[in-house]
């Protein structure tokens, strides 16, 4: 399909600029990923998306989502913080099996919460809940792993935090991207499998009796991947999707037996409001229970790490408590 909203015949300049644009994206991504293009070419090439991106901006209409949508993803992140990148063998505490076959190990790391405040539900024999958490497109960092040491106190409940890049973590936005773009759903879907083989049979299940219910969650890239995972993997596992990647097709989400919660921001470039408005209205015509809220005043990834949330900043700590008391809900019923 063109990325053009415009007829070729009578604009073929426009057409045939703008036609390819995995030529001019992803074609340009894999040089950087494969030959390390030096932070100046890409502090160039980000002026060049930046200036295209504002003629789409300014020419509404011009270049569909499909064509902005890398380009918004970039400059959203250059303005967030430098990300504290560690080796993942530093970072991690666990090595899950990966999936059969496959002949790797997927590094994760896995928090639980203070005897005192494991959250056990007598409805499910005194088993207890899991949550597996996906990391942005800059792979499994430090500010992850904050996250879910923090929700597994919060809820009470295990929470898993896996490397789905398969080794790799970047801060250079360029690799991230191409690991976004690279990396296939069914390959995320087959190690999240191998993960929640490894949560019923392995040391988890045995140190707390079992496992009760599962829900799933993700940042960015890891939102998106979350969303797709619970409609065709796991569909009685929950799912909180931060300003992520929506499914908008009814029939996708009918297949789920359990209820979504959606966080995005008002100044999101990459996820316009009548997205999110059609995300939340196929859940509700899937009859799928929801949670689907906006936050004014800020942009994508928004929450970016704990300190946000101990310091009672907002919206992050509100939208916080919106996750954790949708889980909260959903793990207790």
């Amino acid at each position: 399909m063109s990325p053009l909203n415009i007829d070729r015949k009578i604009k073929p300049v426009q057409y045939y600029l703008l036609e390819y644009k995995t030529i001019v994206i992803e074609y340009l991504l894999s040089i950087i990923h494969m030959h390390s293009m030096s932070r100046l070419l890409f502090k160039l090439l980000t002026i060049f998306l930046f200036c295209i991106n504002q003629i789409a901006v300014i020419v509404d209409g011009l270049l569909s989502s499909s064509w902005r949508s890398p380009i918004a993803h970039l400059l959203e992140h250059l303005v967030s913080p430098p990300l504290q990148i560690t080796p993942l063998e530093d970072l991690t505490n666990t090595r899950i099996p990966g999936p059969i076959g496959s002949n790797i190990d997927i590094f994760a790391y896995v928090a639980t919460p203070s005897s005192s405040k494991t959250d056990i539900d007598e409805n499910n024999d005194n088993k207890s809940h899991v949550l597996i958490l996906i990391h942005e497109f800059f792979g499994l960092n430090q500010q992850i792993v904050e996250k879910a040491k923090g929700l597994a106190e919060d809820l009470g409940c295990v929470v898993i935090a896996p490397d789905t890049f398969r080794g790799i973590v970047t801060d250079f936005i360029p690799q991230a991207i191409w690991l976004a773009l690279t990396t296939p759903q069914d390959r995320v879907n087959n190690d999240l499998d191998a993960i929640c083989s490894y949560i019923n049979s392995g040391e988890i299940a045995s140190c707390c009796g079992g496992i009760g219910k599962l829900a799933i969650m993700g940042f960015c890239y890891g939102g998106g991947k979350a969303i797709r995972y619970s409609t065709q993997r796991q569909t009685n596992a929950a799912t909180v999707v931060f300003y992520g990647s929506p499914i908008t097709d009814v029939s996708e989400l009918q297949r789920l037996q359990a209820p979504v919660c959606g966080i995005y921001a008002r100044n999101d470039a990459q996820f316009s409001m009548r997205l999110v408005d059609t995300f939340r209205e196929a859940l509700t015509m899937a009859k799928v229970e929801n949670n689907i809220r906006v936050y004014d005043n800020v942009g994508h990834a928004f929450w970016a790490n704990m300190e946000q949330i101990r310091k009672g900043d907002e919206p992050q700590t509100i939208a916080y408590r919106q996750c954790t008391n949708f889980l909260k809900d959903f793990f207790s019923n």
